[in-house]
Parts: structure tokens; C-alpha cells; sequence
């Protein structure tokens, strides 16, 4: 992959006035790069067509997102997304009445949170 030049990098975070596009927080752009998901200011290139669908490494093809956004969205499409945050909203939803699947998926929550945290580990 032919890395991008600074000036290409900082045209990429300008596109989103240096906030990630899924989500809108602030961005730092000398926090570019690998990092903890959820390390505030951190950011990556998001391939709007993913590289291994055929998009190119390019500031056409590229968009800021924090590392937390752009690790939840992986290979997933853009309508994929839309159906997890469907269901996302759903699953808040029964959460904030207290249901029986709010309650259950609260717990679910907390196990893949968890699980997520063990498989960082070294």
C-alpha cells in the first residue's frame, strides 16, 4: 500500500473539520494511528469502499473516524450498519423500559464489553 503524504492526511481530516464522520467527536490529528478503541482523539482512515472490496488508499476513497467507530464498522456495508443500529436502537429501547429482553440484553452487553476486554489482553 503507498502510504499518503501529511498534506493528503490532514485533507482527509479537514473533509470532517476533525471529527470522526460516524460518530461527530473531536479528533486529535497527531493521534493518528493504532491505538486502544474508545482512546479519545484517536483516529484512522475509514476506506468508505473497503480495501478489500476494491477501494483504493486514497483521499477520494478515505474519511476520518475515531478508532472506536471505525473498529465497530470493520467490513461491514453501509447497510449492515444500518441494520445493527436498528437493532441497537430497539435493544436501548427495551433497556430503557426495563423489560425482560432490556434486562437480558443489558447482560449481553456487559459479556461482550468483557469479552472484548480479555481478548486485548496480551
Amino acid at each position: 500500500m503507498v502510504a499518503l503524504r501529511e498534506s493528503q492526511l490532514r485533507d482527509i481530516f479537514g473533509k470532517t473539520n476533525g471529527h470522526c464522520h460516524f460518530c461527530g467527536d473531536a479528533l486529535t490529528f497527531d493521534n493518528r494511528g493504532k491505538a486502544k478503541a474508545g482512546t479519545e482523539g484517536h483516529w484512522e482512515l475509514d476506506h468508505v469502499i473497503q480495501r478489500a472490496k476494491g477501494g483504493k488508499a486514497s483521499r477520494e476513497n478515505c474519511l476520518a473516524a475515531c478508532t472506536r467507530c471505525n473498529r465497530l464498522r470493520w467490513h461491514r456495508s453501509g447497510r449492515q450498519l444500518r441494520g445493527l443500529l436498528e437493532l441497537g436502537l430497539a435493544a436501548a429501547e427495551q433497556i430503557r423500559k426495563g423489560t425482560d429482553v432490556g434486562k437480558q440484553m443489558k447482560l449481553l452487553q456487559k459479556q461482550r464489553l468483557k469479552e472484548n476486554i480479555a481478548r486485548r489482553k496480551p
